[in-house]
């Protein structure tokens, strides 16, 4: 059984004239089997997120803070991942993973040698390092 229900868009309120002109946009006909699926569809999508607006008043502040969030968190990860190698290399020489250290790097540019990575007997790294075992990976 099909129904059939007019509707009347008055094109001098700004509102309607916006809901004809998305009504009538190359998208809705893109994106939708018809006009009428659209409406349908539009028309359930909103009541059924009215209804949760009534039950849960506050569910509108909720997922406007949970955006927010969520972008917070994803500029952070961006910021991180752009300077991670950079922190990496911070933490590995504050660390004394590989045995440089200021005084060290200050001695050596001091004294014209390279830092090379090159090992001196007299340095700190030790022999064995398993941080530096590529080959466990």
């Amino acid at each position: 059984m099909t129904k059939n229900h007019n509707f009347r868009f008055n094109l001098e309120h700004e509102e309607e004239k916006k809901a004809w002109d998305i009504l009538h946009s190359k998208r809705v006909e893109k994106d939708f089997k018809s006009q009428n699926r659209f409406v349908v569809k539009a028309i359930n999508d909103y009541y059924e997120r009215h209804l949760k607006e009534m039950e849960d008043p506050y569910l509108s502040s909720r997922e406007k803070e949970e955006a927010f969030i969520d972008r917070i968190i994803e500029t952070v990860n961006e910021k991180l991942f752009k300077n991670l190698p950079e922190l990496i290399g911070q933490y590995i020489l504050s660390s004394g993973i590989i045995g440089v250290n200021s005084s060290t790097v200050a001695a050596k540019s001091n004294s014209g040698e390279s830092s090379s990575g090159n090992v001196d007997e007299g340095s700190d790294v030790p022999a064995d390092n398993e941080l530096l075992d590529f080959d466990v990976f």
